[in-house]
């Protein structure tokens, strides 16, 4: 029986949940698991985009463990809320989104602007309305359900 009485990221479409990101300048938004695995992506990204952006959002949020040693204290107390990524004209957010999940979202504008605050908002709104649902299993729990 699965750890989980209720539905994850990997058994739900969350397609429309992330569409509803898109606008404001919101470009596209990936939900991934801790291990890179591609969950769900807005639409107008191809398979292969969104596989490769969420292998690169799940290595950048892997660093974790080694900002921990920086801090002289464990991962468990160091848990990433959100990154942003400041690339001039654009900026990328990472965001831990539930149990082995993560949300990254492209954003048109520098981090000081106000569609890079706007997305981070809804971002954070929707991790905390769709709560559990957006926990990705195990992946060792995949392959004996």
């Amino acid at each position: 029986m699965s750890e989980y009485q209720h539905a994850t990221a990997d058994m739900a479409d969350l397609r429309p949940q992330l569409n509803a990101l898109l606008g404001e300048g919101v470009i596209s938004a990936v939900l991934f698991s801790s291990d890179g695995l591609a969950l769900a992506a807005t639409d107008g990204l191809g398979r292969d985009e969104m596989e490769r952006s969420c292998a690169a959002f799940a290595g950048i949020a892997a660093l974790q463990d080694t900002f921990a040693e920086c801090c002289r204290t464990t991962p468990e107390n160091l848990l990433m809320r959100y990154q942003i990524m400041d690339f001039t004209r654009y900026t990328v957010l990472l965001l831990a989104a539930g149990h082995n999940s993560g949300l990254g979202v492209a954003v048109e504008g520098e981090s000081i602007s106000q569609n890079v605050q706007l997305a981070l908002s809804k971002a954070l709104k929707l991790i905390k309305a769709l709560g559990p649902v957006l926990a990705a299993r195990d992946r060792h729990m995949l392959t004996r359900a």
